[in-house]
């Protein structure tokens, strides 16, 4: 299973902006796609999905193409953009039906299992617009379950869930995306650190990078450090290299991006998901700036 991308180019109508992305394979695990607001991530997954189609280049997934295939692509991907329309009249299982039935039908029993799966039995009768975000959120997530997809795209779904709910549905997704490809745009990195096989980070419309966890959180031109300082030393620091500070028994931990280290007693740490997006997004302002 793979979806390559070959050559692609997107304009959003009426503006200069583009997304191009030369050439890339995505493989089955889950790939987080990140970036700035405004980057194009929404854009790509659009791309991906087929709900936008291609100023020109193509996207392949597993070797089919749009122009040839596309009702059977369509059939094997689930998508999730931000601020899906739900048909807030219907009750839940009534709409699972009946986007089951435009995807050309659901096996027996699968809306059941997906209502199960997604803890919504208990809201199964009721109409959606009765329903809080977090619930909604959940039957838009549902909804994309419908077929087994081999392709999931979703973008920022974790939006309005509850803590436990987001790492339950990180876990499901995890272990569904064995051997599916899935692509995640999150702005909150560090909650898939254990799930994740790949980023993609997009910059302007065109990728930055794109590899493994292990790539991403390695060979950076910055380090981490964690330290405690007063308030007169934490002033001298550069802020703009401070990830985070916090109050610590009259005096103040920091911790902080540095080449070496910013001062007596910091000390190296490994770098997060996040950590590493800092100093990415840091150094390629600093490089271009």
């Amino acid at each position: 299973m793979m979806l390559e991308i070959d050559q692609l180019r997107w304009r959003r109508p009426g503006s200069q902006f583009e997304v191009a992305v030369p050439r890339m394979t995505l493989m089955p695990g889950i790939t987080l796609l990140v970036g700035r607001n405004g980057a194009g991530k929404s854009s790509l997954l659009h791309l991906l999905a087929t709900a936008e189609l291609p100023t020109s280049g193509q996207i392949l997934y597993h070797g089919r193409s749009v122009d040839r295939d596309l009702p059977a692509i369509r059939a094997s991907i689930g998508f999730v953009p931000t601020g899906i329309e739900l048909y807030e009249d219907l009750k839940t299982v009534r709409l699972l039906r009946y986007l089951a039935e435009l995807k050309g039908g659901a096996v027996t029993g699968e809306i059941d299992r997906i209502i199960a799966l997604f803890r919504l039995e208990p809201y199964r009768n009721r109409k959606i617009k009765t329903l809080p975000h977090g619930v909604r959120q959940r039957i838009a997530l549902a909804q994309a379950w419908i077929g087994s997809p081999d392709y999931l795209f979703l973008d920022e779904p974790l939006n309005a869930m509850d803590s436990l709910e987001r790492l339950q549905f990180i876990r499901h997704l995890a272990e569904y995306s064995r051997d599916r490809i899935v692509v995640v745009s999150t702005h909150e990195l560090n909650e898939w650190n254990a799930w994740a096989r790949r980023i993609l980070w997009l910059h302007d419309g065109r990728p930055l990078f794109y590899g493994t966890t292990a790539a991403w959180t390695g060979q950076l031109p910055l380090s981490v450090w964690e330290g405690i300082t007063d308030e007169a030393a934490y002033a001298a620091l550069p802020h703009d290299s401070v990830i985070h500070v916090r109050p610590e028994h009259g005096r103040l931990a920091v911790r902080m991006l540095a080449a070496q280290a910013p001062g007596p007693g910091f000390i190296r740490q490994p770098p997060t998901m996040e950590d590493a997006y800092f100093i990415r997004s840091l150094s390629q302002i600093r490089n271009t700036g």
